[in-house]
């Protein structure tokens, strides 16, 4: 849930900025063949409004410029309270979305603190590990490279441990573990056979333990 509301932010943003600006909602607006757009734009004045509303916005209609005005400060008044109203309705849904997220979780709030502050700080110092992991195994094959000899063994998890921990999890009153990563390496039947050599697989082109 919490990736497809963080998918969804940048498209209403943009959306809500573009029609703030005014400029996309009445172009596509006053392009509009139905009769009933037309009526409501043009109610109360002449026939040539509704003749000329489709080139009001690109400036090449024949309406007197007052008239021209009027038109385009009532298409930016209606997309500027379209994008306001698209950003109020998206802060209530994400207020009653997260209201209903904290009532309805499993822990309390003081747990679900530490458990946001234990992912970040699970997610920095992985980072930094495998920085560090990466960083020697680079300079080991490239030492066997240079120096023309077998490589030094170095341990990795298997490839089945790295599925496991790449796992979406949730917590569970039943298990006490924060992420994938404290109840794998937590386990009492784990897995500490090395990873095997890597084989290229011919169909997809990708690396298989």
């Amino acid at each position: 849930m919490s990736i497809f509301t963080g998918a969804c932010v940048a498209p209403i943003m943009w959306l809500c900025v573009a029609l703030l600006n005014g400029t996309f909602y009445e172009c596509a607006i006053s392009g509009l063949d139905e009769n009933l757009a037309v009526d409501l734009f043009c109610k109360n004045k002449t026939l040539k409004c509704r003749e000329e509303l489709a080139r009001v916005p690109c400036d090449r209609s024949k309406l007197s410029s007052d008239e021209r005005m009027e038109l385009l400060l009532m298409f930016r008044a209606q997309s500027q309270i379209l994008g306001w109203s698209i950003i109020i309705f998206a802060a209530i849904i994400g207020l009653l979305g997260t209201c209903c997220k904290n009532c309805r979780s499993q822990v309390s709030y003081l747990q679900l603190s530490f458990w946001k502050h234990y992912i970040e700080k699970e997610k920095e110092r992985f980072d930094a590990f495998t920085v560090d992991y990466a960083t020697k195994l680079a300079e080991r094959n490239l030492q066997s490279f240079f120096e023309n000899k077998k490589p030094n063994p170095m341990q990795f998890p298997n490839h089945k441990a790295w599925e496991e921990i790449s796992e979406c999890y949730t917590f569970s009153r039943s298990e006490q573990y924060y992420s994938t990563l404290q109840r794998y390496v937590e386990r009492t039947d784990r897995d500490f056979s090395p990873e095997k050599r890597p084989v290229l697989h011919i169909e997809d082109g990708i690396e298989m333990a």
